[in-house]
């Protein structure tokens, strides 16, 4: 039997080809008509009543599919499961039992407490105590056999007292010797288990930390047996930031006032986020937290949560219409941007989408804009799209991609038992328009990968968001802010004062010490379809290894504000050098301390960054760009490598991986 399209690996680039076969020699002149239409609504109908496309949608059979959650396949990795225990291989066990788990139907509900308990005593080998103690908890919520609880208590009481917290060793101890009522146990192991706990629980009982614990606990009420979700950010943008408008520039971040190196300028979680495939498995689907205890959805075994939480968040805002979606999507190869146009329609009713339709293309300021609600559609719909740029043929394509995002929202369920066509195309259409804002205006969302044993680090690109206020920020080949990210929020902060009046920029892919002005451009045009026009390519600056290190470029400190570099080499025997554009002589002495003394803090802030102590590595290099920009005018190499150690301390205080 031939396997239909859809369900062949990166089928939708085929399914491109095939239509466009099909379509024959009226092909290129039918999509070239896409360009006497101004509106996204007229494109999608054009398209939809094209007689080669109607008959190309034999091969977009969208359904949803739970084929990974099977019984069978859940005892079969259990059995693995079990015998890496057997041979003390503790992490294959961990990662065997979880799949099991993930495989497990819901309504298995004896296997999966069953799968859990197992879990835990992997985890409890690893020395993971607290992740020990969540499983623990979840297999005895889902009524744990009463002949085998004792088990779970006693290893509940062994967590807690690796953990050292008495009050809660001594409760599971009683829980444990009140369980062995129900064991199979023989007398005489009763005997032995139990005054074990006994002789524990007095010792405990003595022990003046005791008494403290259980005072401090009541106040606080913390469970360590509980998985929680990331806690939410609070979004900030600072007043230092100020969102124009030019011709030129279109919108894009002003500073309000002087900005200091290290000032952090905005936190902002996404208006949507998706995680990449790779990391399915690994990390949590709603805050992209990295999760050794995963929750499971009931239905699906494509994605896994972090806590129960954030599975409920997102079953309720947007899961429950990707849920078993999910692989489609994956297999027909569409880009991430694509699953983030999906979720974007899939986190709220259709009727929300239907009310706003009418308002989309109402042109907002800077202030209306910032100050709609945080998941106001409008926030990203007005975001740039060049769409008057767009040749037929990047019509076509997308127009094919939304009504394939279409068909997927349709499949699980979004438009009711009976989608009226017209709704159906408006949502279509809808989708268009954010597959062009998207394109432009998607962050990566990282995780900095730690290797302890080599020192290496590296930045990995686990997802992808959209902000709102970020996207309105323009790019420079030498930007002005660093992010970084914890779970899926976004932080800006300053890596060079920028004084008042001037863009603040980020940077959307290459560096100047890194790439060329050449590839840099082209990569740009490429990408995001503009020219880079900041100062590193206007003035063509050098890469990082090219950087001269046989000058010193020092600020022409003249009263008539002249904004010349004075190049001197490092021999120079004269303190006070005459400006070549202005005339005026500015006494470089100064700047010739600034440079012994900056030798010393870059040691001291290295020192503190390979112990650890991000806090004090990142004020230390704070302190040596504010004394360096002060007198000396980048770029030069010790400035280049100052930003860069603030870059890697900002980045520690984020989505972090030890890998070692």
């Amino acid at each position: 039997m031939k396997t239909p399209l859809s369900q062949k690996m990166g089928f939708f680039a085929e399914y491109y080809l095939k239509l466009k076969e099909q379509a024959g020699a009226t092909c290129e002149a039918d999509i070239s008509k896409l360009s006497g239409f101004s509106e996204d609504e007229e494109r999608v109908a054009y398209v939809d009543q094209l007689d080669w496309v109607q008959a190309g949608d034999a091969n977009l059979l969208v359904r949803p599919e739970f084929d990974g959650k099977s019984a069978l396949l859940a005892a079969e990795i259990k059995e693995r499961a079990t015998a890496a225990f057997k041979g003390k291989k503790w992490l294959e066990a961990m990662v065997l039992y979880t799949r099991s788990y993930m495989s497990l139907p819901n309504e298995n509900v004896a296997e999966i407490r069953i799968v859990l308990a197992n879990r835990s005593a992997t985890l409890y080998h690893m020395q993971k105590y607290k992740e020990c103690l969540i499983d623990i908890r979840r297999a005895i919520d889902l009524g744990y056999p009463k002949d085998l609880i004792y088990k779970l208590y006693e290893r509940r009481a062994r967590c807690y007292m690796a953990l050292k917290d008495y009050p809660h060793t001594i409760e599971a101890f009683k829980k444990c010797i009140t369980a062995m009522d129900d064991s199979a146990l023989t007398s005489d192991k009763k005997s032995k288990l139990n005054l074990d706990a006994m002789t524990m629980i007095k010792m405990l009982l003595q022990d003046p930390r005791t008494a403290k614990q259980a005072a401090k606990q009541q106040k606080q009420k913390v469970a360590l047996d509980q998985a929680t979700a990331l806690p939410a950010e609070k979004e900030y943008v600072s007043p230092l930031v100020r969102i124009d408008r030019s011709p030129q520039e279109g919108r894009f971040a002003r500073a309000a006032a002087d900005v200091k190196a290290g000032e952090e300028l905005l936190v902002e979680r996404p208006f949507v986020s998706v995680l990449l495939e790779k990391f399915a498995k690994s990390h949590c689907e709603n805050c992209f937290v990295r999760s050794v205890v995963p929750v499971a959805c009931p239905r699906c075994a494509d994605v896994i949560y972090c806590s129960e939480q954030c599975r409920d968040e997102a079953a309720k805002k947007y899961h429950k219409y990707e849920c078993g979606i999910v692989p489609t999507i994956w297999r027909s190869g569409a880009s991430i941007n694509n699953h983030i146009a999906l979720r974007i329609f899939a986190s709220k009713p259709l009727e929300y989408f239907l009310q706003l339709k009418p308002t989309i293309d109402k042109e907002l300021s800077p202030e209306e804009l910032l100050s709609l609600p945080k998941d106001d559609f409008r926030r990203v719909a007005q975001l740039e799209r060049h769409q008057n740029k767009r040749p037929p043929s990047n019509f076509f394509q997308h127009v094919l991609m939304a009504r394939f995002l279409t068909k997927c929202l349709q499949a699980s369920g979004y438009f009711g038992p009976e989608p009226k066509p017209e709704q159906v195309r408006a949502i279509c259409s809808l989708v268009l328009r954010s597959l062009q804002f998207i394109q432009f205006n998607t962050h990566e969302v990282a995780e900095l990968h730690k290797f302890s044993s080599t020192g290496r680090e590296k930045s990995i690109f686990i997802g992808g968001a959209i902000y709102p206020t970020l996207a309105l920020f323009n790019h420079s080949c030498d930007p002005g802010v660093v992010r970084y990210f914890r779970g899926t929020t976004i932080h800006i902060n300053s890596v060079r004062p920028i004084e008042a009046g001037l863009p603040i920029n980020e940077n959307y892919g290459p560096i100047y010490t890194q790439d060329k002005r050449e590839e840099r451009q082209a990569k740009m045009k490429e990408l995001y379809w503009f020219e880079c026009c900041c100062d590193a390519c206007i003035d063509n600056w050098p890469l990082f290894e090219d950087l001269p290190r046989d000058v010193i470029r020092f600020r022409c400190e003249a009263p008539n504000n002249c904004a010349a570099v004075i190049e001197v080499p490092p021999s120079c025997n004269d303190f006070m050098v005459k400006c070549v554009t202005c005339g005026e002589v500015t006494n470089i002495l100064k700047g010739l301390k600034v440079m012994q003394d900056t030798e010393m803090m870059t040691r001291t802030g290295k020192r503190l960054y390979e112990t650890g102590d991000y806090a004090k590595a990142l004020q230390k290099f704070i302190d040596l760009i504010r004394i360096m920009y002060d007198v000396l005018a980048p770029p030069f190499p010790d400035f280049c490598e100052s930003q860069q150690h603030l870059k890697d301390c900002f980045l520690n205080l984020g989505n972090v991986y030890n890998l070692d």
